[in-house]
């Protein structure tokens, strides 16, 4: 579209030219030489000036464009900076209780701000499993598990994209009293790209009143 659009210009251009040019000999023929060089004269400055005026922006659209080129090619070829965060929350219950309360999609609701939480009809159980959650404000996200080993670890990323790529590990660990359970989130973002703060001080406060929901849950539970 632009190159049609510098042709045309050109063309006009062009055009506009040649009729001038042959208003001046008009004019020059009919008893008026003066006038008509005067005519050529002004028209072939104008025009001069409209070559160098386009060259320059020329010039500078190919700069531009090539700064910009040079500048994704060097983000594309940069790694992206990683992040990995984690919080740990022991509890008095055997890893199968916690694992039986964290797993299912469902719980979601009694551990989370979603409002519903239901498996994507046709995507399979364990591995491949897709999760939709529903926030009270209505918005919807995706999760899909890509790993697990029932009760030891569950893996998960979401669909949508965004601004970072994330994957979220759920990790069951005994104990001497029960287990311990690890939240953790690796963190990719685009070269670049930093936290406004410091990033395991962020998933501490976000982490920790999920484990402390699983924690009253299963107090409920067990009461």
């Amino acid at each position: 579209m632009i190159m049609f659009a510098k042709v045309l210009t050109n063309i006009l251009f062009v055009a506009g030219f040649l009729a001038i040019a042959v208003l001046a000999s008009t004019i020059s023929y009919f008893g008026k030489p003066e006038v008509g060089l005067s005519i050529i004269v002004v028209a072939s400055v104008l025009a001069l000036m409209q070559a160098v005026a386009a060259g320059i922006v020329n010039t500078r659209h190919k700069r531009a464009v090539k700064a910009a080129q040079e500048t994704q090619r060097a983000n594309a070829a940069t790694p992206p900076t990683t992040y990995s965060v984690q919080a740990t929350e022991a509890f008095d219950y055997d890893a199968q209780t916690v694992w039986s309360l964290i797993r299912p999609v469902q719980s979601a609701v009694l551990l989370t701000d979603a409002q519903r939480a239901f498996t994507v009809p046709g995507t399979p159980a364990g591995v491949g499993e897709q999760q939709c959650l529903i926030g009270r404000d209505g918005t919807a996200s995706i999760i899909e598990v890509i790993g697990e080993e029932s009760p030891k670890w569950a893996t998960t990323r979401p669909l949508a994209p965004g601004k970072a790529n994330t994957r979220t590990s759920y990790t069951l660990e005994p104990t001497p009293t029960g287990c311990a359970l690890t939240i953790g989130m690796v963190i990719e973002l685009k070269a670049g790209d930093k936290f406004a703060h410091d990033p395991q001080s962020w998933w501490e406060s976000h982490a920790r009143s999920y484990l402390k929901r699983v924690s009253e849950v299963l107090s409920a539970r067990q009461g």
